[in-house]
C-alpha cells in the first residue's frame, strides 16, 4: 500500500491505491481547507508535492482549468498511486 506523508505535519500513514488525498488528510487529522467540500471548485484544498509526482494520478480539468502546475495540486482531486511526501499549501 501508498504511504503519504505530510511533511509539515510531520506523519506518514499508509493508504489504499486510488485514495485520494483530501480523504487521507482527513483521516490523519490534517487540516486541509475544502470550502467546496472537495469538489474541485475553488481550489482551496491546494498542497504542494515535495516527492512523488510521478506517484500521483494526473491532474483532472478541476486542476488545469486552474492553472495549477507542479509542484501544486488540488487534493480532492489527487489519487495516490504510491509513496507521496506533500505539504498543505499556503493560499496567497
Amino acid at each position: 500500500m501508498p504511504k503519504l506523508t505530510f511533511q509539515d505535519a510531520g506523519i506518514s500513514q499508509e493508504f489504499e491505491t486510488g485514495a485520494r488525498i483530501l480523504i487521507c488528510a482527513n483521516k490523519m487529522g490534517v487540516k486541509v481547507s475544502q470550502v467546496c467540500g472537495g469538489d474541485g471548485a475553488c481550489g482551496t484544498c491546494r498542497i504542494e508535492v515535495v516527492e512523488g509526482w510521478s506517484h500521483l494520478s494526473p491532474p483532472t480539468p478541476d486542476e488545469t482549468y486552474k492553472e495549477l502546475e507542479e509542484p501544486y495540486r488540488l487534493s480532492c482531486q489527487t489519487q495516490l498511486l504510491g509513496d507521496a511526501i506533500v505539504k498543505v499549501a499556503k493560499i496567497e
